[in-house]
Formats: C-alpha cells, sequence, structure tokens
C-alpha cells in the first residue's frame, strides 16, 4: 500500500471507531475522532491526490473585522456580503481563477459541502444558507493557481457557523488572518491563529481599520503577539481606516495582500512546497490526534471488559449459591422427606435392603400386584423445591447486576434501556428447569441400568424410583456422595445411597451423582446466563483500537513521522 492507500485506511479506521460509553475521555475523543476524520476527507487525502491543484488560501477572523470588505477589494467586486448585521458570511465564498474551476468542481476538496456555482456579475448572496453549500464564482482579478475562501467567523454567535469556519481553517493550505486595532488581541481567533507554526502552514496578517495615528504602535504590539505565537516570519498587511467606495477599499488598500497571493501564484515550486508543508503538518496533527483516539478507545473497552465481568461475577455467585443450596440438605426438609418416607417405608424398608436379591424379589412382586411405591409426590415436592430456589436466584441475579452496572458511570445509562423481566416468566424458566433436569437425571438412570444385571434390579425397584432416591443422594452431600454421613436428611438419605448401592454397586452411583449434579449446575448456570442476557446485549461491541493503531503507525511511517 502507498501514502494514500494507507490514509485511506486509517480514515475508515477512524469512521469505524466507536465510543458508545460515556467514559471519562469520550465527549474530547469524539470530537478530535471526527475532526481527525473530517480532515482526511475535507484536505489531506484530496491534496495528496492533486499536489498541483491550485491553493486554498482561507480569508477568517473575528466578528466583525472586514474580511468579506477586504475579498471583495481584492477582487474589485461586491462578491461577498458586508454589512453590520452578525453574522454577515452564512454560506462560504470560494473564489477562483476561471482555470481553476474544473479542480474544485469535482468536489475533491471540502467534498462535505455541496456545490453551488454563482453566475458571473451575479450579486453577493445574502440572508441565511444551507450550511453544507460551498458557493463558488470565478474571478479574473485572482492569480492562477490561488483561490480564496471568505470563511464565517471563528468566534461566531452562531454555533454553526464557528464550527463550519474550524473545519474551513482545516481544509487550508494557507491562511489570511483578517483582525482590526480594536480586536488584534481577541483569544478566541488566536487559539486558532496560534496552531499554523504546528502544522507548517503559511499565513499572512491583515490588520485592518487602523485609526490614523496609531498605525505604528498597534502594528508593533500585533508583530509582538505574532513572534510569541511562532509567527515572527508571516507577512503582516496594514489598512488604515479610511471611507469605502460602492462598498470597496481602494486598490492601493490591499496591494500588497494582492501581490503577495499573485507571487505565489507565479511561483510552482513555492505553490509546491506550500501544499507539501500544509499536508504534512496535517497528517502530523491527524496522527498525533489518533493517538488521544487510541487512549479513549482503551478505556472504553476497558470499561466495556469490567461490566461485562461484573455480570459474570453476578452469574458466579448466583451458581455458587445454587450449588451450595443443591448440596446441604435443605432441598430435603420438610415435605420431601416426609413424601420420601411414605416410599421407602422408613426403617422397615432400611431392613430389607440387607437381604439384597430376595428383597428386590418381593419388589417385582409387589409391583405386578399393582402395589408401587407411591412415589409421584416426593417429585413433585423436590421439583417444587428446586423451581424456587431456581426461581428466587433468577430473580436475584439480575437485581444484583443492575446495582453493579449502577455504581459504573460508563454502563449506568444501559440499565434503564434493558427490558424488564416479567414474574410469570421467571416462574416458567425455573419450572421448565427443573423438569428438563429430573429428564436428565432419568435417562442416566436407564443409561446406567442397560446392564443385564443392573437393569433387573432397575426394574425391580422402579426408575422413579431409582431416580428420586439419586435426586435425594444428590441434595443431601456436598461431595455427591459421603456413604451413611449425608447432612440434615440423616439416615433417610442412607437409605436411598443404600438403595442405590444395591441396584447399581457403589462406584457407578458415585459417577452417576457426579454426573447428574454437573448437568444440573450447567442448566443453572445457563438460565441464570439467560437471565442477564438483557443486559449484557446492551453492551456495544469492543473497538477496533489495535486496527486504528496500526493504521496510524503505517502513516507514520509512511511520512517519517514516528
Amino acid at each position: 500500500m502507498d501514502r494514500l492507500e494507507h490514509l485511506r485506511a486509517l480514515e475508515e479506521a477512524l469512521n469505524g471507531a466507536s465510543l458508545d460509553l460515556p467514559t471519562p475521555r469520550a465527549g474530547s475523543a469524539e470530537q478530535i475522532r471526527a475532526r481527525a476524520s473530517r480532515r482526511l476527507a475535507d484536505h489531506v487525502i484530496p491534496r495528496l491526490e492533486s499536489v498541483g491543484g491550485p491553493l486554498l488560501a482561507v480569508v477568517g477572523g473575528s466578528t466583525g473585522a472586514g474580511k468579506s470588505t477586504i475579498v471583495n477589494s481584492l477582487v474589485g467586486a461586491q462578491v461577498s456580503a458586508s454589512s453590520a448585521l452578525r453574522p454577515t458570511t452564512r454560506r462560504p465564498l470560494l473564489l477562483h481563477h476561471a482555470a481553476d474551476g474544473p479542480w474544485f468542481e469535482r468536489a475533491r476538496l471540502l467534498p462535505g459541502l455541496a456545490r453551488l456555482r454563482a453566475a458571473p456579475g451575479a450579486p453577493a448572496t445574502t440572508g441565511a444558507a444551507a450550511r453544507a453549500e460551498l458557493e463558488m464564482r470565478e474571478s479574473e482579478a485572482l492569480p492562477e493557481g490561488v483561490s480564496i475562501l471568505d470563511a464565517p467567523d471563528l468566534d461566531s454567535v452562531v454555533d454553526s457557523n464557528r464550527m463550519l469556519a474550524r473545519g474551513l481553517f482545516d481544509a487550508a493550505d494557507l491562511w489570511v488572518f483578517v483582525t482590526t486595532a480594536a480586536r488584534y488581541a481577541d483569544a478566541v481567533p488566536w487559539e486558532v491563529l496560534s496552531q499554523a507554526p504546528g502544522r507548517d502552514l503559511t499565513v499572512a496578517v491583515v490588520l485592518n481599520r487602523l485609526p490614523r495615528g496609531a498605525a505604528a504602535d498597534v502594528a508593533a504590539d500585533l508583530r509582538r503577539l505574532m513572534a510569541g505565537a511562532g509567527l515572527g516570519e508571516a507577512p503582516l498587511f496594514t489598512v488604515d481606516e479610511q471611507p469605502l467606495a460602492s462598498g470597496l477599499l481602494p486598490g492601493a488598500a490591499v496591494a500588497g495582500l494582492r501581490r503577495w497571493l499573485e507571487g505565489i501564484g507565479a511561483d510552482a515550486r513555492r505553490r509546491a512546497e506550500i501544499a507539501h508543508q500544509s499536508l504534512t503538518g496535517a497528517v502530523r496533527e491527524v496522527a498525533a490526534s489518533v493517538g488521544d483516539v487510541e487512549e479513549a478507545l482503551a478505556e472504553h473497552d476497558a470499561a466495556l471488559a469490567a461490566a461485562a465481568d461484573a455480570l459474570d461475577t453476578q452469574v458466579d455467585r448466583a451458581a455458587e449459591r445454587v450449588s451450595q443450596a443443591t448440596a446441604d440438605g435443605t432441598l430435603l426438609r420438610g415435605e420431601v422427606l416426609a413424601r420420601w418416607q411414605e416410599v421407602v417405608g422408613a426403617a422397615d424398608f432400611t431392613r430389607k435392603l440387607g437381604s439384597g436379591v430376595s428383597w428386590l424379589r418381593d419388589r417385582v412382586s409387589a409391583a405386578l400386584r399393582g402395589r408401587p411405591a407411591p412415589v409421584r409426590p416426593v417429585e413433585d415436592a423436590i421439583e417444587a423445591g428446586l423451581a424456587s430456589l431456581v426461581r428466587e436466584e433468577l430473580s436475584r441475579v439480575r437485581e444484583d447486576a443492575e446495582s453493579a452496572w449502577e455504581s459504573m458511570p460508563a454502563v449506568a445509562g444501559l440499565v434503564d434501556a434493558a427490558e424488564e423481566e416479567d414474574r410469570a416468566s421467571l416462574d416458567e424458566r425455573a419450572l421448565g428447569l427443573t423438569r428438563e433436569w429430573q429428564r436428565d437425571l432419568l435417562a442416566l438412570v436407564r443409561e446406567q441400568g442397560a446392564s443385564r444385571r443392573a437393569g433387573a434390579r432397575l426394574m425391580a425397584v422402579g426408575v422413579n424410583v431409582v431416580g428420586v432416591a439419586l435426586m435425594i443422594v444428590i441434595f443431601a452431600s456436598t461431595g455427591g456422595m459421603t456413604g451413611a454421613e449425608v447432612g440434615v436428611a440423616g439416615a433417610t438419605a442412607a437409605v436411598a445411597q443404600r438403595l442405590l448401592e444395591a441396584v447399581f454397586g457403589d462406584q457407578a452411583v458415585r459417577t452417576m451423582a457426579g454426573r447428574a449434579r454437573t448437568l444440573l449446575l450447567d442448566r443453572v448456570r445457563g438460565v441464570l446466563e439467560e437471565a442477564v442476557r438483557p443486559l449484557r446485549e446492551r453492551l456495544p461491541e469492543p473497538s477496533a483500537v489495535a486496527d486504528l493503531a496500526g493504521r496510524r503507525g503505517e502513516v507514520q511511517d509512511d511520512w517519517g513521522l514516528r
């Protein structure tokens, strides 16, 4: 890729850089990003595409400095509106030699402004105009190779005018700065003018409306200010206060400025030097400003990562609470234990477990006589308890996640934008998870009972009874399987443990319980993630800061700016 391609790639990267979160640097960085992109489009890329094109001299300055009068007097015609009303210049006016017209018609320079061609001899435009228009006029009074643009006031009372004026100054190859004896020290115009040395811009200063007898003192003080701003070598043209003839100054009043412009137009080498200097300075400033954008993007991505981490943390905490509550016996209290005792027949059931295969034969006979264990009430009780636990955590994880974000300024505003979760939906999710897991568990039981020996015992006891026994074992012990010491369920949970071992064997039960518990916690984490999904979806994509930095590096290498 060559210089031009690298600059276009940098412009594309800037246009794609998003500062969506209100981080501390976002506001200023967005302005810097927009300006850098605009400068590439309005000046740098068009100028590099046509280095030999006519120079653009932007005429600007303070409100009421007489810019339009200076422009009109340079070309000897009322082409730019001038009056006591402020602001006077509302649409930028571009004046150029007829031979340079095609270069501007193609909209390579200032492509964001629509072209409006004024007919020869047409009166100056007055009244409000669209900001996005550039009025163009031919003038044989200007030298070929140099155009001038009458810009709005740098300190205009109209915000859009001020922004447009600064954008036009960014697109200039050279500046003609107009001020007056009364306003030459104004802060706002000097804020812009003082940027010229850093950009290697060629600048001329016009000191207008000098009172008689004060010219020497005022000019000397202005030269002092110019030297302090790094503009000591810039030409200074003075214009005395004097009557206008048909709105124009006498030709002699602006003769010095006209000769300066004509000298530049007549010297192709000097024009090329001015164009190259302004181009290099603009690239240097754009590259430096892109560095500021990169820092803001890194801050943006750090805030984005912190917000995502906050969601992950709340999901982790909720999942851990579910893990603890489903392993410490909490779900076996009350209704579950009572119904399980009805199934196993308490102590008598335990005693029968010791008879091994003969007991299993008796269970088969009982099943054939139509007297299976009443296991459904236990399943319902476990289902209700687990669903209630999950429902509580679904609600809590969302509330905790929102609270975490509300403490983070960069994403606090995204909380209100996230969709609300209704109670019925939470209940449905919790119950759905519980039932899906119960189906998972029964599938495990059937899978484990695939062998002939285990299958016969499983049929004798009943798949649902074994499934309930497995749930009780899982809910009774933090480790999944610990023998007879099984938390708050005590001996009743031990019965479930012994039943499973009698059907499958000790090691198989451990494996099956571990798998069932993993399936449960995976499903729980899934619905917890779903609960915070509306918040997560509000987060913008990470910025392409690495791409932007890479593009900036390419441009810096091309122009020797490292």
